[in-house]
């Protein structure tokens, strides 16, 4: 009965997307004249001067990097000096006008320091008339690891697959990122000087802080080592993380991290533009259709009933039993890992999902990115058919949740969402579809 509003919930996500690409977003935010630069943000607009000799300096990092450089590019015509494109490997793009680099995520590796040096090579050869555009989308914090001098490539991984692993939120995370690294935590912005440094900033992480977004690259702001070390300790993770980042912790020593000439960062685009554009889809089909904006954070477990209760209380709105209705919701989840599976945040819950929904209804949870934790599936999307082929097949359903592994779950019922790399990345949709 669902099998069609299954293809519906996938058609809507794809089309959200499309409707929010990172070219579209920048588009809309960016323009020059030969007097200024106009920047339309999300929460204010800004004009900032520039004058005959001003060139600019694009770099793009994230997994929407290319789009926005190739964008950049564009719209900035003959007062592009320079540029540098870095994004996750499989997410560039062909014929770019600046060098690219493809570098590890969520793990950073070897071509991400690369790309730091780089990076530093680039930003720190700037004049006072110089602009660096700096473009930051999700996945900058992994893909520039750039860390503390007596921290190593191999320390610095062994402390990101902790926090993986760790009951942690983005911005626990990343508050340890900007400690032991150069570029984070307006890093990038004080190596700039004396050049203006320009932040356009497409969030995928809930509250959008701007701080958090790729660790605030642009961003100014103390690190607290205290704080830092008290966390990692609250998680149980002090005594496991490696003896050089303790120590570079320990020691409380970092260089300043306040530019002379004050950057500006503004948002671009976050999760509420992916939501209300599958919203518009969904009502173009002859959905009545809601959008939550609030975004849904929290351990997988925690995430499902308050998805349930919303979904139950607009079913239970007058005249709502019998309409074709759509639920619109998103954020970041996490998931607890204690098992050696294959998946990510958005396959656990459409996985717990699976055994609650009835015969009208379908659900979805798929990653922004196109990508949901280390597998080729951006998420999964359910119903109650694929219920009934799970337990024809024989899966175990409670001995592949135990071990994290909802990439097999699903893919035993046909029920992942495959889809290419969508160079973008606004944290995830989770989306209720109902059967008139």
């Amino acid at each position: 009965m669902t099998e069609h509003l299954r293809d519906q919930a996938v058609a809507l996500y794809r089309q959200g997307l499309q409707r929010i690409a990172p070219e579209r977003l920048l588009r809309q935010a960016l323009e020059v004249t030969p007097e200024a630069l106009r920047l339309r943000f999300l929460e204010r607009a800004e004009a900032l001067p520039i004058g005959p000799a001003t060139r600019f300096t694009v770099l793009a990092v994230g997994k929407a990097a290319a789009p926005m450089a190739l964008e950049a590019h564009r719209l900035l015509g003959g007062r592009v000096r320079q540029g540098l494109v870095v994004t996750k490997r499989g997410f560039g793009l062909p014929h770019l006008p600046f060098p690219l680099l493809e570098c590890g995520h969520p793990v950073p590796d070897r071509a991400g320091i690369r790309a730091a040096e780089r990076v530093e090579a680039l930003a720190g050869h700037l004049s006072r008339d110089d602009v660096l555009l700096a473009l930051v989308s999700g996945g900058a914090s992994a893909l520039l690891p750039a860390p503390l001098d007596g921290i190593a490539l191999a320390e610095k991984q062994a402390l990101a697959r902790l926090m993986l692993r760790a009951d942690m939120d983005i911005h626990q995370i990343n508050r340890v990122r900007k400690a032991v690294s150069r570029l984070k935590g307006g890093g990038l912005a004080v190596l700039a000087h004396p050049a203006r440094v320009v932040g356009l900033l497409l969030s995928d992480v809930p509250g959008d802080d701007p701080g958090s977004i790729g660790s605030g690259l642009t961003v100014p702001e103390p690190v607290r080592f205290a704080e830092v070390i008290a966390l990692l300790r609250d998680k149980g993770l002090w005594d496991a993380a490696p003896a050089a980042v303790r120590e570079v912790l320990l020691a409380g020593r970092h260089a300043p991290k306040q530019p002379p000439r004050p950057p500006v960062n503004g948002l671009v685009g976050a999760n509420r533009h992916l939501l209300r554009a599958v919203a518009e889809a969904a009502t173009a089909l002859g959905f009545t259709t809601r959008v939550e904006e609030r975004p849904t954070t929290g351990l997988n477990a925690r995430a499902l009933p308050l998805l349930e209760a919303r979904w139950r209380a607009f079913r239970g709105e007058p005249g709502n039993a019998r309409r074709p209705l759509c639920l619109v919701s998103g954020g970041e989840t996490t998931v607890e890992v204690k098992g050696r599976g294959r998946g990510g945040r958005c396959q656990e819950l459409a996985a717990l999902m699976l055994p609650r929904l009835d015969a009208r209804t379908v659900f979805l949870a798929a990653g922004s990115d196109g990508n949901d934790g280390p597998t080729d599936a951006a998420g999964g999307v359910v119903d109650r058919a694929a219920w009934l082929r799970l337990q024809a097949a024989g899966a175990p359903y409670d001995a592949l949740l135990a071990d994290n592994d909802a990439y097999a779950l699903l893919g035993s019922c046909d029920s992942l969402i495959r889809v290419p790399p969508t160079r973008n990345n606004v944290m995830d949709v989770h989306l209720f579809l109902q059967a008139g």
